[in-house]
């Protein structure tokens, strides 16, 4: 091969791209794009809702069907079963018939109307989070919101006017005012990030193997130098994982109705900077490793744990110190939250304070694998010079 120009080597990476029966462009759009369908279609609901719910009333009273009813009236549950003892109770949260199950005691209505009170009781199997969380927090509002109802009817029983009654039952009242992701949802509190975790997944197993393979299945001669096949080899890679990321952003925006409340611009920034710490990453792994199976292999135990360990689920000022560290050498760490503050907040407070971390840790390692693949490559001549 002939030349030895930044464009001969482009264009050459640019075909490999789309060649084959299954290109690799088709991996580095379609990995985020799916990953964004596939969690898009399983958080649509937002939240959760319909939780299974048994009731073990003891009290078989007027006031304990109401209560029972501010329970059916709500979305978050379904009752579905009703017990008649304490046993059957925990056996059906033992057997999944339920996922929760409300007790209301015995005398529930009489000592409220003698101004005792009464201690309803609600057991939930939190087996799974998601559900036991969701039962906890919906359950205190429906029975804050009933006390309320009784304590104000019990008042206006005794001679106060509706208003002074409410005020006397509520004399504190609350109001919440929340942004960013006002409906709690679980599709705008996830969805960018997980598209992100597809985007470098995509990255890794097309570009992992590139300079292994021009190592072992020497491509190019010496006057190709070696600064020229790395930047040269990977741009291809890094503008289709861009469009890869700008196309699935769009779908997470248009189809799952993710906000977009700030600036396109900081988006795309961000995405171009966490692809080129990403693609630094991988260069230095594929140039170190003997072979391209373990090019593929030895970054997954970088790569694949990122979205746990980037505060997108879990924040990082709340893990011990060993995990703390492990997140901030992550890619995810400095683009999953800062993408998810673009979108919902429309501001992301250390946008470019992560943008240069980033860029300087995708120099860093695109300089280092630049270093080992020139030295790998200078020794494999060598080799062949005194072997001739």
């Amino acid at each position: 091969m002939m030349g030895g120009t930044f464009q001969e080597v482009f264009l050459d990476s640019f075909r490999s791209l789309f060649n084959g029966r299954v290109p690799l462009a088709a991996l580095l759009i379609g990995a985020p794009l799916g990953f964004t369908l596939l969690f898009g279609t399983i958080y649509k609901e937002n939240v959760v809702n319909y939780i299974p719910l048994a009731v073990y009333d003891e009290d078989q009273s007027s006031l304990s069907r109401q209560f029972i009813q501010s329970y059916r009236d709500s979305d978050r549950f379904t009752v579905t079963d009703y017990v008649s003892t304490e046993e059957e109770m925990r056996q059906t949260l033992l057997e999944g018939r339920a996922l929760a199950v409300l007790e209301i005691p015995r005398d529930f209505s009489r000592d409220i109307h003698l101004g005792r009170g009464s201690d309803a009781m609600l057991m939930v199997n939190s087996a799974n989070n998601m559900f036991g969380n969701a039962a906890l927090s919906a359950s205190q509002e429906i029975a804050r919101s009933f006390s309320l109802a009784v304590s104000a009817n019990l008042l206006e029983a005794g001679g106060l006017l509706p208003a002074a009654a409410w005020n006397n039952a509520y004399p504190v009242r609350l109001g919440v005012r929340i942004t960013g992701n006002p409906a709690n949802g679980y599709t705008s509190f996830m969805l960018s990030g997980l598209m992100l975790n597809g985007l470098q997944i995509g990255v890794m197993v097309t570009l992992a193997p590139l300079l292994i393979t021009e190592l072992l299945r020497r491509r190019y001669g010496k006057k190709y130098l070696s600064w020229l096949l790395i930047m040269a080899g990977t741009l291809p890679y890094w503008l289709t994982a861009m469009a890869g990321y700008l196309l699935s952003l769009f779908v997470v925006i248009g189809l799952f109705a993710v906000p977009m409340r700030g600036s396109w611009l900081d988006a795309m920034i961000l995405g171009g900077s966490f692809l080129f710490f990403v693609c630094g990453v991988l260069l230095l792994f594929s140039a170190c490793v003997p072979s391209r199976e373990l090019s593929l292999q030895a970054p997954m135990v970088y790569i694949m744990p990122g979205l746990l360990y980037s505060g997108l689920s879990w924040p990082v000022f709340d893990m011990n110190s060993v995990a703390a560290a492990f997140g901030r050498m992550l890619p995810m760490t400095y683009a999953g939250d800062a993408l998810r503050d673009i979108m919902l907040s429309g501001y992301a407070p250390e946008l470019a304070g992560n943008i240069i971390i980033m860029t300087g840790g995708g120099l860093l390692c695109a300089l280092l694998a630049g270093m080992v693949f020139h030295w790998r490559r200078l020794r494999s001549w060598r080799k062949e010079g005194a072997e001739t």
